[in-house]
């Protein structure tokens, strides 16, 4: 039996849940969040009254769909969970004009890789993951051309023709959670003054946007972008300022295949977990998404 998950259902989800990512699972972190939200479905899998898996459909907009959180009990052997959830939520799309449909994974993630590709997604974009642990870290002084009330048109102009955003396809994530770059995206980090640029002689020669995400002690770098190694570590020493200042013991970013980017993030301290190239974006192809909704 597959329903939406209720209040009630906490303390199995968090069973299964704890279970996850060496018990560093992010869900308990949202799961009233996700129960109480209208965007999408959080829904669970029963047999014989047990939960033994779940998952979400997120309505990113009204016609960009992401599928996230994908688990299965690992305690049980009952087969097809994770293919009946996704079916499930296929089948909600019926009669809906639907854009896109995208799920990320780990690398490592076989099981999830293998049942996403039997749906039909294809893989259209592999990022890095790159973690620095900051315990031990001091606040350190900023560059004074490090700034952060900049206008937002000139923000936009410098996001729109970098090297960063020309290597994601024009994405940019919020955790694992991935964004097609839109102005209106932007306009959050903005306004919320959630962003930094390396400013000097009348132009931007740097800019990073960066956000904390539902995950336990992490803070999240959106996008960095510079002319050179300098200027991004400049940038990276405001984030771990804006990480201190939220109480956050790591900061992590997805890094696209831009050699200096990945040089300056490593040299910095950066670790990846396993390996690079660990981020995996899946996108279902416009024709099956028109099969499956039939507009």
């Amino acid at each position: 039996m597959i329903r939406e998950i209720k209040f009630s259902d906490k303390k199995e989800v968090l069973r299964i849940s704890s279970q996850i990512w060496e018990g560093d699972d992010y869900v308990g972190n949202v799961f009233e969040e996700w129960v109480k939200a209208d965007d999408g479905l959080f829904t669970g899998y029963w047999e014989d009254e047990k939960l033994i898996g779940f998952g979400r459909m997120r309505f990113l907009t009204a016609t960009d769909v992401w599928l996230e959180a994908l688990r299965k009990d690992p305690q049980t052997d009952v087969k097809g969970v994770g293919y009946k959830i996704a079916q499930y939520y296929m089948d909600q799309l019926k009669g809906r004009r639907i854009d896109s449909v995208r799920f990320s994974t780990y690398y490592g993630n076989t099981a999830s890789i293998k049942l996403n590709e039997k749906l039909g997604f294809e893989k259209i974009l592999t990022l890095s993951l790159k973690e620095l642990e900051i315990s031990n870290y001091k606040i350190k002084p900023i560059n004074k051309v490090i700034l952060n009330n900049i206008d937002f048109e000139n923000l936009n102009h410098y996001i729109l023709a970098s090297s960063f955003l020309k290597r994601t396809n024009n994405f940019i994530s919020k955790g694992w959670v991935v964004h097609q770059y839109v102005e209106r995206l932007l306009k959050e980090f903005h306004s919320s003054k959630q962003f930094a640029v390396y400013y000097e002689d009348g132009e931007i020669k740097g800019a990073i946007l960066f956000s904390d995400v539902k995950y336990n002690d992490v803070y999240w770098i959106n996008f960095i972008d510079a002319k050179n190694e300098i200027i991004y570590k400049e940038l990276l020493n405001c984030a771990v300022n804006r990480a201190l200042e939220n109480n956050c013991r790591s900061i992590q970013l997805l890094v696209p295949d831009l050699a200096e980017l990945m040089n300056s993030v490593d040299s910095y301290g950066f670790k990846s977990w396993e390996q690079n190239h660990d981020f995996l974006l899946y996108e279902m192809p416009k024709h099956m998404i028109k099969r499956i909704t039939g507009v």
